[in-house]
């Protein structure tokens, strides 16, 4: 148990936690682009898709796309940020120079 706590399990979750945030980016875009079609959640559940939905039907009403727009890139970004800074903090192959 010794060899597993100490060296496999430190291994093996760095790659799982820095992992998580690109799939997590993933399906936010895989399920705002099915809502976008009207084939992701049941209608009337907000979501980023429907709300890009309404800006489309509602094209003078162009804030409603362009703030969902921006929350979506927004999340994304920190998302894929966030992931990024996970990897190089949790890295066990970097050594510092320090």
């Amino acid at each position: 148990w010794q060899i597993i706590t100490r060296h496999l399990l430190p291994n093996s979750m760095t790659p799982v936690v820095t992992f998580l945030p690109f799939r997590m980016s993933g399906a936010i875009l895989a399920l705002t682009s099915l809502d976008f079609l009207g084939l992701g959640v049941p209608p009337g559940t907000p979501s980023l898709g429907e709300l890009l939905s309404q800006g489309k039907n509602n094209i003078d009403a162009w804030w409603i796309s362009l703030a969902t727009f921006a929350v979506l890139v927004i999340t994304l970004l920190l998302l894929t940020f966030m992931g990024d800074a996970l990897r190089d903090a949790l890295d066990p192959r970097k050594v510092d120079a320090a």
